[in-house]
């Protein structure tokens, strides 16, 4: 099977990633796009709509995996009047005021108490998890509060220090 532009066709595993691999092809289930990509070295591109509930809007996803990383990116979000100081569960330095793109905090990924692996089931993990970020947003762009829980991402040594 010939490769094309660098990527790998859906059909194709790369042995050393099934379990990216197996995680790719169920978010493209969830998330059908002709533009969702799987690099030779098992990274991937997810693109797709997405809402907390039926009474919620729609905002454009992308989920991006990089090494044991996986990035859930909001595209074209309403921002707050200040920006996005104030706003918890982000990652400010790889969110984009300009585009509307913020990069979610949504679970825990330190040594010990790592909460998500790319062997979970997406439905029963980033997909709630998504939503539920979503809905506490909404709100927080109503009022000004933050009613979710979790931890909120910490500055430590000048670096984002990534919880939930």
């Amino acid at each position: 099977m010939r490769k094309k532009s660098g990527h790998i066709p859906t059909g194709v595993i790369k042995k050393s990633n099934p379990v990216r691999f197996r995680y790719f092809r169920e978010l493209s289930k969830l998330f059908p796009n002709r533009r969702n990509i799987m690099t030779p070295n098992g990274y991937f591109h997810i693109y797709g709509m997405i809402s907390a509930n039926s009474a919620s809007s729609s905002y454009r996803i992308e989920f991006r995996s990089k090494g044991k990383k996986l990035m859930v990116l909001l595209h074209g979000i309403k921002m707050p009047e200040n920006g996005l100081e104030g706003v918890p569960h982000i990652y400010k330095e790889e969110s984009d005021l300009e585009s509307g793109t913020i990069s979610l905090c949504l679970f825990r990924n330190k040594p010990n108490q790592c909460e998500f692996t790319f062997g979970d089931d997406p439905q029963e993990t980033i997909i709630p998890w998504t939503r539920e970020w979503i809905y506490f947003y909404e709100l927080f762009l109503m009022t000004g509060k933050w009613f979710g829980n979790g931890e909120h991402p910490q500055k430590t040594r000048g670096k984002s220090h990534k919880n939930r």
